[in-house]
């Protein structure tokens, strides 16, 4: 049996089981009432009452085992029909034959024939009985006879209209039921394909899910990366802005470098026209030094004529006190000039001494001359002694000089090394510069673009997290159709 049948049962057998009881408790009220005018004995009274609550005790214990019980329906049927035939035969108030209408009314919601024809097979015999036994006993006459006809055709009509009624009723319940089970095709059919289609869309669902998975996996993958990109960018453009601040630090430097270059090159440069200028000085003294030599040779022939050349000597000495004076210039010049180069000016620095140390022997022997000249006419051989002490001057002087003539060749040399390497270097500072302006350039570029990458990167991965909630909002929409599918399916 179906859940439906059974649901019907149960709630008809509620139904009929509340009707039942009403009439129960009402029919014994009023017999206890009748009891109490004296109308019954107690014991009339007390076969009334279990004919009466017996049936009733019996349906109600069957539907509280079984709800959907479907032997309630005939306890209660030939329950009753007990009860009402006790009634009829007993009673002497003749309208109690309608006591059994409103079981017909109670049975027919079951729709069995078979127990209306038992019903009211019991209900008709049991009142042609009565009007036998009436007419027999003579409680009856046939003054009587319509109302004896009343009833009994009443009896009758009652059972035959519950028949047909319930006849009726199982026709229209088997029209619908055929009415129902063509509707309930279609919505089989209906069912079935909506099933096939909900298969067909689950399967979909399930594909799409799948895909969507990956590109779950994808996007977040897609998120990931983008996050690894733009801390990179950032991270790069943070190292080329502090590349760019050292690049600019640097160019500061090689700028410094640069003035310092030039200064080096100007100062070579005034080292070299100085040098230059001592180098012709000390020509000009290794000359002079040979003219006093040659003067002291001829000086011992010609002591007759010294009178007359004291003026020419006296101008000799006074250009001896003006190289002197240059001399004595010259070292100092040379010894700031060593001062100035440092390491590479020591041997310039030991020309300068010895040019120092001539001009301070130049200036003695000035005073030796001058001594000579003043006191000529004194002693020819005081004479000769100095112009041979002068000739030993000379001689040493002689070879201080060629020594300072080389030692001024070597700082020239050096000077002009040092310059060529000033000049390389300030061609390689330059180099430097320029190749560090394109650096500065070349940051400023890669700066740029990596801002860009950035900024398209934060982009991007903006873009990958709206993504991925839209995806995450498609997943979870997937998953309760495919849920929904699921449950059509099943």
């Amino acid at each position: 049996m179906s859940q439906k049948k059974m649901h019907e049962i149960h709630r008809i057998n509620f139904v009929v089981l509340l009707s039942y009881s009403m009439l129960t408790l009402i029919l014994l009220f009023a017999y206890i009432m009748e009891l109490v005018k004296g109308s019954r004995t107690p014991e009339y009274t007390a076969v009334f009452a279990i004919l009466d609550l017996l049936p009733y005790i019996v349906c109600m214990v069957l539907y509280r085992k079984d709800r959907q019980s479907g032997i309630i329906k005939y306890v209660l049927a030939l329950g009753f029909s007990i009860l009402y035939a006790f009634v009829l035969l007993t009673a002497a108030v003749p309208t109690t034959f309608v006591y059994m209408f409103l079981v017909f009314f109670m049975i027919i919601p079951y729709g069995d024939l078979k127990l209306c024809y038992i019903a009211g097979g019991i209900a008709f015999i049991a009142n042609v009985i009565s009007v036998l036994i009436g007419f027999t006993n003579g409680l009856l006459s046939s003054a009587d006879l319509a109302l004896v006809e009343i009833q009994v055709i009443s009896i009758a009509l009652a059972a035959l209209f519950s028949a047909f009624v319930t006849l009726v009723i199982r026709r229209v319940n088997v029209q619908k039921l055929e009415e129902l089970n063509v509707e309930k095709e279609k919505v089989d059919t209906l069912l079935t394909n909506t099933l096939e289609i909900s298969r067909g869309i689950s399967e979909d669902i399930d594909s799409v899910k799948v895909r969507m998975e990956r590109l779950d996996l994808s996007v977040a993958a897609t998120r990931d990366s983008m996050h690894d990109v733009s801390a990179g960018a950032n991270e790069t453009a943070e190292s080329m802005q502090n590349q760019l601040l050292q690049t600019e630090e640097i160019m500061e430097q090689v700028k410094k470098a640069k003035e310092v270059s030039r200064v080096i090159a100007e100062d070579i440069q005034q080292t070299e026209d100085t040098v230059n200028v001592g180098k012709g000085n000390i020509n000009n003294l290794l000359s002079c030094v040979n003219r006093s030599e040659e003067a002291s040779t001829t000086l011992v022939a010609k002591m007759n004529e010294l009178t007359e050349n004291t003026e020419k000597m006296n101008t000799i000495v006074e250009m001896i006190n003006s190289v002197t004076k240059q001399t004595s210039l010259l070292s100092l010049n040379a010894s700031i000039e060593a001062a100035r180069a440092g390491e590479a000016g020591r041997g310039f620095a030991v020309v300068a001494e010895e040019i120092s140390s001539l001009a301070k022997q130049t200036s003695e022997a000035t005073v030796s001359i001058t001594s000579l000249i003043e006191g000529i006419t004194v002693s020819i051989d005081e004479v000769l002694n100095s112009i041979n002490l002068l000739m030993e001057s000379n001689t040493e002087q002689n070879q201080s000089v060629e020594t300072m003539a080389l030692n001024f060749e070597k700082i020239e040399r050096c000077s002009r090394s040092i310059f060529e390497v000033s000049d390389g270097l300030e061609d390689v500072i330059d180099e430097l510069a320029k190749s560090n302006e394109m650096i500065v350039q070349s940051i400023n570029s890669v700066s740029s673009v990596t801002e860009e990458v950035s900024a398209r990167a934060n982009e991007t991965l903006s873009e990958s997290e709206r993504d991925a909630l839209v995806v995450d909002e498609i997943t979870k929409v997937i998953i309760e159709l495919h849920d929904k599918a699921k449950q059509l399916n099943q």
